[in-house]
């Protein structure tokens, strides 16, 4: 049994009128063997002003549920979705439906027991340091 992990299920966002992303993102937390599932928090995906195509999503902490580290777990959630799948936000749409990003998380999790959070695919052994 792991000390925390962190399921994520799916980042759902709208285009808002400032041209950022806004929604929701929704996971499961294990937290010493006790499962708490479909945690959302509000969610943000905005683009660095300074330097395009730089994204960032920062999650809203949650404020029912305690989980330390929910920073480094963040950082590593914007590492994956944009180092490891590339993944490159669309301000288009087709047709008259608001731009959107819609992405799920099959079949990963976020180890948090480490000093650094590490993601890891669901039925795999963990990896060795």
């Amino acid at each position: 049994m792991h000390f925390l992990n962190v399921y994520p299920k799916r980042l759902w966002a709208t285009l808002n009128p400032v041209a950022a992303f806004e929604g929701q993102f929704t996971f499961d937390l294990e937290q010493y063997g006790l499962l708490t599932s479909d945690i959302v928090c509000e969610t943000t995906i905005a683009e660095d002003p300074i330097v395009r195509g730089q994204w960032t999503i920062v999650v809203k902490p949650m404020l029912n549920v305690e989980m330390p580290h929910f920073d480094k777990f963040v950082d590593t959630l914007n590492h994956y979705v944009f180092e490891v799948l590339q993944f490159m936000p669309s301000r288009t749409a087709l047709g008259k439906d608001l731009p959107m990003v819609k992405l799920f998380f099959d079949g990963i999790y976020f180890d948090m027991s480490g000093s650094e959070p590490v993601v890891q695919k669901i039925g795999a052994a963990p990896l060795k340091e």
